[in-house]
């Protein structure tokens, strides 16, 4: 609904601080610079006020404002539609698919196929971006906790996004609404009760004749310094009570003593302008037409608003209704009776089409009702298609209500399918379980349980999701052993991510013995085979099923594709591996499926660290991490989060690597993803590996040790852990134990014949070795070895300690031609500890005055280099801010800064630069290019 600003600036009193952030934030916006702030705050704390104080100050700028209505919450994209209704007309100059998604979203155009919602927060974030490109914008948002979701989805997807664009953005809401705003990841400025000080100040103002002081504080106490409460209390006490000569009552009087007179003022007015409030408080939307249209129905007549208007409940402006005070609505709904409210809530549907015709029958119904939930099945359909996903999702649920048991588990079924699209997990959770209970068969049992077990493992519960999956997996395999199979299969995935090996196999040999026909329940097969470590089979199972895995469709299958993905990297397959994930990057950024498009760049990243691409790869490791957050994908948060800690750790930024692997450590204890731990623990052992911390790298390591061991993850290329301890055992002085570990670790490789693997091996014998020609044949073959399956790191650091053992024995010619190879590389790769430490050894080798010649690409940030990867491969600045969910003005601020930090004056010169550094992109692919990044 419109704004509602307020004329009377008094409750400002006490919020000087406020208003400095806001004429920062609108000063920001006039220099070019935007940002999102949200104000947080109880109910008549002031919250509007400051959002009128803001919009005052915004002279010379676009100003878009709404407020968020409970009525309309349940209404896709209405508070949408509201905030850029002034911005219409500039929706043509939107790329075709934005402006085609955001049409259909607002309901301007018929849409028949499904549109992706992230098209809808591209169209709003480009739309924004284009209306600042006349000047400074100012978007305020009042009750933001009312805004329907979609619709705040929208808008702070585009308010993360607004650093370089002159467009400032001021969200309000109840501070208990913070978790659906993801506040966390948020600038929010609290707004308090009023001091003592500012509540004396008030009062003065609200009655100029003199209170005493000792009032003041009795008020103060008891309202907590909230402003409306405040004013309340001035309105309602008698002269008496101001005075100070009688008592206050006890409790203050304030909400109810509102209620009341709210209530006192309705009851003289003539029945026909109490029932045309009545219309207005029961409307989904404040448009005047539709609230004409149901006056006309039940014979109120128009003239009713009038009078309403002259009594000072309502204010028309703009072809719009709204009432005077926020409490006012509840007030007239209370007072009315159930047969006037049901009358009303007919006549509103009589006048409406779709969603809200099917909300307004379901309204105020206790019992069942079934004309009304077809209505809403019918309505989430339209929802769906406008990417409403959580309101269709609410309209199922709705309909699930009104319905016998009979129909109300599937309803609750599509209900938690629509949820599971929207993100909203916990109610997909839950409303598979109710569906659980309500079903007799157990065929269709065991198909709620695969939803429910899969969205368990969404949610990190991996434990539970297993105990799901396989107990419905049991109940049906006599019954339908091909519907179990396909249970079992499901239950892999968590198993891996618990770090339970010998379960996952188990899981996936018994859905093959069930369903031998099924190649899904193979490939499941095959991918478990390769983490316990039984490769040869692994493969096998691969090269079958190859014909079907070319086939997969990049979205439909993603889930199989970006798993493939990473199972060909570490199965040292890694061109495939690559190509396979740069396929599913390429249509979950075309797509906007952005739960697709996070799992496939974290799972790319690991494949690039393998290889070298360090920057390529911290760029898609954050880019995942981001939208992540964003999207609450817990466990794909952890995930990124000790991929970029592995990368910090080699780099020497320990401090953050720690930061990142406490924060995935708290996800992946309480919500059973130990799996996580072990990436956890193998990135912690290098940060205190490379720190010179001997035994605390021993200590993590050993504990990732114990964990693969227990797990059966007998992968050596899995995790690089076992060679990082043997490698701290030596320098700790604990040979014994080293080569201990190390004939384990030339078993695991021997077996899985991995290049990488049987060359960790072939070093930590050489640097155990006593003998000198030992030492240096071992090194050799470690060498020999990494050329095989290169992985540029592992291969530096290889040669850095051969010549750290040669230079000790005083080989130094050697030596230095050793550390001539290794150090470009970890110059490259910004390994800078690695990069000291060869640097040292070739001082200590004799060679004085060596220059370093660093890369310069790792001075760019991650984005930064994402955007000057694509935009060499030939995109055009809107196209790298669609492909990477940005305006046009940061690409634009990121293409400049890195000219500037580059040298660099053309694309051209970029071009050739990026190729230079080993950073082009090699496959073709344009809108692949947009991964790459910096670490």
């Amino acid at each position: 609904m419109p704004f509602r600003t307020l004329a009377d600036q008094s409750i400002l009193v006490g919020r000087e601080g406020h208003c400095r952030v806001l004429d920062g934030l609108v000063a920001a916006a006039a220099e070019g610079h935007g940002g999102l702030l949200v104000l947080a705050g109880e109910p008549g704390i002031g919250k509007t006020a400051l959002l009128t104080y803001a919009l005052a100050a915004a002279r010379g700028a676009t100003t878009l404002a709404t407020t968020g209505l409970e009525s309309e919450a349940a209404l896709p994209y209405a508070g949408l539609g509201d905030l850029l209704r002034p911005l219409l007309d500039l929706v043509p100059k939107l790329p075709g698919p934005q402006a085609r998604a955001l049409r259909a979203a607002l309901a301007l155009e018929e849409h028949e196929t499904e549109i992706s919602r992230y098209a809808v927060c591209m169209a709003t974030l480009s739309l924004l971006t284009i209306a600042a490109d006349q000047g400074p914008v100012l978007l305020v948002v009042d009750d933001a906790h009312w805004i329907d979701r979609p619709s705040l989805a929208a808008l702070l997807f585009a308010g993360r996004r607004l650093a370089a664009d002159p467009v400032a953005m001021v969200v309000a809401a109840h501070d208990t609404a913070l978790d659906d705003l993801d506040a966390a990841h948020l600038d929010v400025l609290r707004v308090a009760g009023l001091d003592h000080e500012a509540t004396g100040r008030l009062l003065d103002r609200l009655r100029p004749d003199q209170l005493p002081p000792g009032l003041v504080t009795e008020l103060w106490r008891a309202t907590g310094g909230n402003p409306l409460a405040l004013a309340d209390a001035a309105d309602s006490l008698t002269g008496t009570q101001l005075a100070g000569v009688a008592p206050l009552p006890d409790p203050l009087p304030i909400r109810a003593g509102l209620h009341r007179a709210f209530a006192a003022r309705l009851a003289p007015l003539p029945a026909a302008t109490r029932g045309a409030l009545l219309v207005v408080a029961l409307s989904g939307s404040a448009e005047a037409a539709g609230i004409h249209a149901a006056l006309d129905t039940i014979g109120a007549g128009r003239a009713a608003l009038d009078h309403a208007e002259q009594a000072g409940m309502i204010r028309r402006a703009g072809g719009r209704v709204a009432f005077t005070h926020p409490l006012l609505r509840s007030v007239v709904q209370r007072t009315a009776t159930p047969a006037a409210r049901r009358r009303v809530f007919d006549a509103l549907a009589a006048t409406s089409t779709g969603g809200e015709r099917a909300w307004y029958l379901a309204a105020d119904v206790g019992g069942l009702d079934e004309p009304a939930a077809a209505e809403l099945e019918r309505a989430a359909d339209e929802m769906r298609r406008r990417a409403g996903y959580t309101d269709a999702a609410r309209a199922l649920h709705r309909a699930a209500e009104l319905t016998a048991p009979a129909r109300r588990a599937r309803l609750l079924f599509a209900a938690a399918v629509d949820a599971q699209r929207a993100g909203d997990l916990t109610e997909a959770a839950a409303w598979l379980d109710e569906a659980r209970l309500l079903v007799d068969d157990p065929l269709i049992a065991a198909d709620i349980a695969l939803a429910l077990g899969r969205v368990l493992a969404r949610r990190g519960t991996a434990a539970i999701a297993q105990r799901v999956l396989f107990g419905a997996a049991d109940t049906v395999e006599t019954a339908d052993p091909r519907r179990a199979a396909g249970l079992l299969s499901a239950a892999v995935d968590p198993a891996l991510t618990e770090g339970r090996i010998h379960d996952a196999v188990a899981y996936a040999r018994r859905a093959v013995a069930l369903d031998a026909a099924d190649g899904g329940a193979r490939i499941v097969l095959a991918e478990a085979l390769m983490f316990a470590g039984e490769l040869g089979e692994s493969r096998v199972l691969f090269a079958a099923e190859r014909d079907r895995l070319d086939q997969l469709d990049p979205l439909a299958d993603a889930d199989t594709l970006v798993m493939l993905g990473l199972c060909r990297g570490w199965l040292e397959e890694y061109e495939s591996a690559t190509a396979v994930l740069g396929r599913v990057i390429d249509a979950a950024r075309d797509a906007g499926a952005l739960s697709v498009l996070i799992r496939a760049l974290a799972f790319d990243a690991e494949v690039r660290r393998c290889t070298g691409e360090w920057s390529v790869g911290y760029a898609e490791a954050e880019e995942a991490l981001r939208l992540a957050r964003e999207l609450h994908e817990v466990a794909p948060v952890g995930f990124a989060l000790v991929g970029l800690a592995r990368f910090d750790a080699a780099c020497g930024r320990h401090d953050a690597a720690l930061e990142r692997l406490a924060e995935a450590a708290r996800i992946a204890g309480p919500l059973g993803t130990p799996g996580l731990l072990i990436f956890a623990g193998t990135a912690e052992g290098l940060v205190h590996l490379v720190a010179g911390d001997h035994d605390r790298a021993i200590a993590c390591l050993d504990g990732v040790r114990e964990f693969t061991e227990k797990a059966g993850l007998g992968n050596p290329d899995f995790l690089p852990w076992c060679a990082d301890l043997i490698e701290a055992y030596w320098r700790a002085g604990r040979s014994a134990e080293a080569r201990e570990l190390l004939t384990g670790l030339e078993a695991r490789a021997g077996r899985s014949g991995l290049g990488s693997a049987g060359a960790a091996a072939a070093r930590c014998r050489a640097i155990l070795a006593t003998d000198p020609g030992e030492a240096e044949w071992w090194f050799r073959e470690a060498l020999r070895r990494h050329d095989l399956r290169p992985q540029p790191f592992e291969a530096a650091r290889t040669r850095l300690l051969a010549a750290e053992v040669l230079r000790r024995r005083r080989r130094r010619v050697e030596a230095r031609a050793l550390l001539h190879e290794a150090l470009p590389v970890f110059d490259r790769l910004g390994c800078e500890p690695f990069a000291r430490r060869a640097s040292a050894e070739l001082a200590a080798a004799g060679e004085r005055g060596s220059a370093r010649t660093p890369s310069v690409i790792p001075r760019l940030t991650a984005q930064e280099l994402q955007v000057a990867q694509a935009v060499a491969d030939g995109m055009s600045n809107p196209e790298v801010a669609a492909a990477l969910f940005i305006s046009r003005k940061t690409v634009e601020s990121h293409l400049t800064n890195a000219y500037r930090k580059l040298g660099l004056h053309s694309r051209t010169q970029l071009v050739r630069h990026l190729a230079q550094n080993g950073q082009n992109r090699g496959d073709g692919s344009g809108s692949r290019a947009a991964t790459d990044g910096s670490a």
